[in-house]
Formats: C-alpha cells, sequence, structure tokens
C-alpha cells in the first residue's frame, strides 16, 4: 500500500506554497491523521486517482467528467471548497474573466486564436466556449495550449494570441505577482458563474474522517492567527460541498473539436 498523499496544487504559483504548507499544518493540526506535507510538483490527474490520496484540489470539469465514476461510486469525496476575496467570486462560485488587449465584447471574440491552459479545464475552455459562443458550441479559430493559466496571460500579452479566459482567482494572483503581464490586458467579458475549486478527498478517507476534514479545513481557514496566509492565498472561508453541488456542470458541455 502506498503512503498516504495529499496536495492543494491547483494554484501553482511558487510564492503561494509557504501560505499553503502553513495552512496545511493548521488542518493537521485538527485532523491530526492526514500526512505531514503537502506533495508539490506531481502529476495532478495521477494524484487524484491514486487511493492513497487523502486530499487533493481538482478543477470542476475534471470532478464531473474523468473523475465522475470514482464520486459516483463513492471512491471519492468532494471535501468543500474556499471563498476567495476576489473580483467576479461570490461566495463559493466565481466566474472565469476573458482578457485581451483589444477593447471588445465576448462575442467579437468568435474565429479568434484563443490561449487555453487545457481542454479539461472549466474557467480556460469550457467558460470560454460559452461565453463566445454560448452552450453546446465548438471553437472556429485556431487554439494555443498553453498548459497554464499564467501561461496564457502571457501568450496574450506578447500577442501570440488574441484572449484567453482566466479564472478569477488564478487572475487575480498573477495580477499581484506578474503586473507586467497585466499592463496592456482588458476584459472583454466573463464565463458562466461555477462553484469554485473542489477540494476532494481519496478512496481511502471514511465518512468520519470526511466530516472530521471538512471541519479542519473550516476552523484552520478562520483560525484569527493565518490573517497573513489567508491575505496571501486571497481566501475568506472554507465551505463544505458535495458532488450533487458540482454535477449540473455537465449541462456546459462543448461539442467536440
Amino acid at each position: 500500500m502506498n503512503a498516504p498523499r495529499a496536495g492543494l496544487g491547483m494554484y501553482p504559483f511558487e510564492p503561494l506554497r509557504p501560505a499553503y504548507d502553513r495552512l496545511w499544518q493548521a488542518v493537521r493540526e485538527r485532523a491530526t491523521w492526514v500526512p505531514e506535507r503537502l506533495e508539490w510538483d506531481v502529476d495532478l490527474h495521477a494524484q487524484w486517482r491514486d487511493p492513497a490520496t487523502v486530499v487533493s484540489y481538482t478543477c470542476g470539469w475534471p470532478l464531473v467528467t474523468d473523475l465522475a465514476d470514482l464520486a459516483e461510486t463513492g471512491r471519492l469525496h468532494v471535501v468543500g471548497t474556499f471563498v476567495f476575496a476576489v473580483p467576479d467570486a461570490d461566495g463559493p462560485a466565481y466566474r472565469s474573466v476573458l482578457v485581451s488587449r483589444r477593447p471588445g465584447t465576448a462575442a467579437d471574440f468568435a474565429g479568434a486564436r484563443a490561449a487555453v491552459n487545457g481542454a479539461d479545464s472549466l474557467s480556460g475552455w469550457v467558460s470560454l466556449l460559452h461565453a463566445v459562443h454560448g452552450p453546446g458550441a465548438r471553437w472556429h479559430g485556431e487554439v494555443l495550449f498553453t498548459g497554464a493559466h499564467l501561461e496564457s496571460v502571457r501568450a496574450v500579452h506578447e500577442g501570440r494570441a488574441e484572449v484567453a479566459s482566466i479564472d478569477a482567482v488564478s487572475l487575480a494572483h498573477i495580477r499581484r505577482l506578474h503586473p507586467d503581464l497585466c499592463t496592456d490586458l482588458v476584459e472583454v467579458g466573463h464565463g458562466p458563474q461555477v462553484p469554485c475549486l473542489p477540494v476532494i478527498a481519496g478512496a481511502s478517507v471514511s465518512m468520519q474522517q470526511l466530516a472530521e476534514l471538512r471541519d479542519a479545513f473550516t476552523d484552520a481557514v478562520a483560525d484569527p492567527t493565518l490573517v497573513d496566509v489567508r491575505a496571501a492565498l486571497l481566501v475568506e472561508a472554507f465551505v463544505a460541498r458535495e458532488f450533487a453541488d458540482y454535477r449540473p456542470l455537465r449541462e456546459l458541455a462543448p461539442a467536440p473539436q
């Protein structure tokens, strides 16, 4: 049996890692059975499906597509999500932001060259299609797959793409950590309001432990000694969620490319 593992790697900006590590230690003080440290620089797709994973962080789209078989059969649980103190966030939900170097509306970018972090991204791909073309659509222009929201912003800034859809939290971090990439960007639209990224628990976590995890995250995020951690992560709170809260995302499914 592999050793238990944990990760919170969906906003992998290196300057944020110490804050996530401190938050995890606060979680571990309240749920002493979890792994001692978070993993970084790992294959997230493998981590999500590893039975040894205690806690991980995923995107809503893989959750309701690739991971749905696990969630529907109780081999994966949604723990909850963070509530973020960023524009375009509303409680445990948020919207992606379409950015470009030229003003316009979302509809003006039909057929444009888009920078996309990945085809399995709710904020970077599904939300872009929905904002420009509506649900069940396909993209009619070129697509530059970048591997990360930061690289999508960079591609638009450098003129290698005309538009990108960036989740509200990533964009807020990029504006703070990489302001040089954002000076010439304008907002040209928004994606649909969707649940914030889900923190998940693996098959080895019992229902009692799941409840403990929810309490541990909620209490740790509210810890008055972690004000600087919350500020660094742009986090206000943590709320429990269920897989059922994410299942409606399937209605946003785009047409095959």
